[in-house]
């Protein structure tokens, strides 16, 4: 299990303040306040109204590493602000990018530098229709794209599928569909990985940690094996420890009771 730290993200009000205000400090703290609460990679979006990514990107790069020594997740639409971003990152772990997609524009820009270096890459199962509402329409998404990419001489294991969770606010089995198409994905490509976000089920409802983690909980059974969270919410942190131990993934219990007693479990 991946777990990811979502919280250095441009569209984030105080995030996006700090990048243009070249906020040195509230960055690197916020880069070391995730990598201590449990995170193994960074998600890095520098994508912020009044900036320019290409520039941005790059510079919110190197200051996260200048603090941090793990991986980074480098999240854009726009490949040159990718190009920029890949030529100052330094871990020898590749980057994840995230995200290409069966959109015919958004693929034909970012196609060929997914593949040109075998970047680990995260594939949203969406396409020029849209987000499906069925599982075998994400799935059949999943086929067409894992063969395309494969085909390019990229590992399957560099695959990480985005399921693209929707508010249960807004679609009442959105939920359900997820969880079932997680299944579906974990059985079809077994050396893939499947990723989301998990807060967008809770989106513009109240209680949304409540929400967040009991659906994180099931998704984990489910198979979701990389979570994109917000590392600082204790409780739902305590959520992953539990779960992996009823999933049989951490053995002996070691890592919960670990963080158990430093006391970064909340019963």
């Amino acid at each position: 299990m991946l777990i990811i730290g979502e919280s250095i993200n441009g569209t984030i009000p105080k995030v996006g303040q700090a990048i243009l205000a070249r906020d040195e400090q509230f960055l690197r703290e916020l880069a070391r306040i995730q990598y201590e609460g449990g995170a193994q990679v960074l998600d890095v979006n520098a994508g912020v109204a009044g900036g320019n990514e290409v520039e941005d990107l790059p510079w919110l790069i190197e200051i996260v590493q200048k603090e941090v020594s793990i991986p980074l997740m480098l999240d854009s639409a726009n490949p040159e602000a990718l190009k920029a971003g890949l030529l100052v990152y330094k871990n020898l772990e590749p980057p994840i990018l995230n995200s290409i997609s069966g959109e015919k524009v958004k693929w034909n820009r970012l196609f060929p530098l997914v593949t040109g270096e075998k970047h680990k890459i995260v594939v949203m199962l969406m396409d020029d229709r849209g987000v499906p509402k069925t599982i075998k329409e994400r799935v059949e998404i999943a086929k067409t794209l894992f063969m395309k990419l494969t085909d390019a001489g990229l590992p399957p294991d560099h695959i990480y599928f985005d399921i693209l969770v929707l508010s249960v606010g807004v679609e009442p089995e959105s939920a359900l569909v997820t969880l079932e198409t997680i299944k579906a994905i974990r059985s079809n490509f077994s050396k893939s990985h499947v990723i989301c976000g998990v807060s967008n089920v809770s989106m513009n409802l109240p209680g949304r940690r409540l929400i967040n983690r009991t659906f994180l909980s099931m998704a984990i059974y489910a198979g979701l094996d990389t979570l994109l969270v917000d590392v600082r919410d204790k409780a739902l942190m305590s959520s992953i420890y539990a779960s992996k131990i009823l999933t049989n993934q951490d053995p002996y219990c070691l890592e919960y009771l670990k963080a158990y007693r430093e006391k970064k479990i909340l019963v």
